[in-house]
């Protein structure tokens, strides 16, 4: 048994682990904003770092003024339930915001043109917000040589 043990803690140590330490940003229209994300990986090479958005699946600001009475029940039974993130990505607007390997950073389509960037290995430096970013960020890293793990986490911007 404890041969098998040792095995699966050498295993689980070679795996990604991703992290965005700060859950929520708010900022103001036209202000520069980096989301943090952290990450650990022992493949040699540089792994794929992608980030994603997901536009609410309702706006968090009317929801707050304005709570329905099913998602304040769904809040009671699951403490970790958030309805204004939480619904199927077929129901709301997903995009690629940009992805980097090594120093070459791409941007999606809708982002073409922006000063949108991945600095400090993961983190998404968007020099300008805009009305349309209020969403939530989804920073996934992916490495051929490191493929079990948690190798996503998320964060959300909200823009004023």
């Amino acid at each position: 048994i404890a041969r098998i043990h040792f095995r699966w803690s050498e295993t689980s140590a070679l795996a990604v682990s991703v992290s965005s330490p700060v859950k929520r940003y708010v900022v103001i229209l036209f202000q520069p904003v980096t989301l943090t994300c952290n990450f650990q990986t022992t493949a040699s090479q540089p792994p794929v770092v992608t980030w994603r958005y997901k536009s609410y699946c309702r706006d968090p600001v009317q929801a707050a003024l304005n709570p329905s009475s099913a998602d304040n029940i769904l809040s009671q039974n699951n403490p970790n339930y958030d309805p204004n993130i939480e619904c199927a990505d077929s129901q709301r607007t997903v995009r690629i915001v940009a992805s980097k390997q090594g120093s070459a950073v791409t941007l999606g389509s809708e982002y073409q043109g922006r000063k949108i960037s991945i600095i400090n290995n993961a983190d998404l430096n968007i020099a300008q917000t805009a009305w349309g970013d209020s969403g939530v960020y989804v920073c996934s890293v992916i490495s051929s040589q490191d493929l079990s793990g948690n190798g996503e986490d998320y964060t959300e911007l909200i823009v004023l």
